[in-house]
């Protein structure tokens, strides 16, 4: 699977390569998929946007073909999620608001290290609320995810 064309001409990570590798080893699971793609879930945990003390756990999947192009990349509550309901913009239903904002179409049909280092335009925040704060968590995903399949020695 080609994943890195143009891997030497690479911007930096935006995360320290320690948090790379242990989100990495940690939070991402890989499944191999019939006709050689591979399905990625990374498991992203934050807070609440008004911070009541819950913390959210949301599950950030990518489907990648055999040819390196990304062909999916959706997200929702774990199942161990306690707090995605009490996000302020989701209204206490978490699975209907991740429905209609949990895609990120703009990166299908690229490859993993073009939407690694695109220009995300993150607001960091533990919450989902804003197109912002979902960015910065897509940035972190797919960061992960280059970091993990361009390290064969993580996980």
């Amino acid at each position: 699977m080609t994943v890195c064309p143009a891997a030497s001409q690479q911007a930096a990570y935006a995360i320290n390569e320690k948090a790379l590798r242990a989100w990495a080893t940690h939070r991402l699971r890989r499944e191999r998929r019939a006709g050689g793609g591979t399905s990625y879930s990374f498991t992203i945990s934050g807070s609440t946007c008004n911070n009541m003390g819950i913390a959210l756990e949301v599950v950030m999947t990518v489907d990648v073909g055999a040819d390196g192009r990304i062909e999916a990349a959706c997200c929702g509550p774990a199942a161990t999620d306690g707090g995605c309901d009490a996000m302020c913009a989701a209204g206490c239903n978490a699975p209907a608001f991740f429905a209609h904002v949990g895609g990120c179409a703009k990166v299908v049909g690229l490859t993993l290290t073009e939407a690694a280092f695109m220009e995300w335009e993150p607001e960091t925040s533990g919450c989902f609320c804003t197109d912002g704060n979902r960015r910065h968590k897509w940035r972190n995903a797919f960061q992960v995810l280059h970091y993990a399949v361009t390290h064969p020695d993580v996980g």
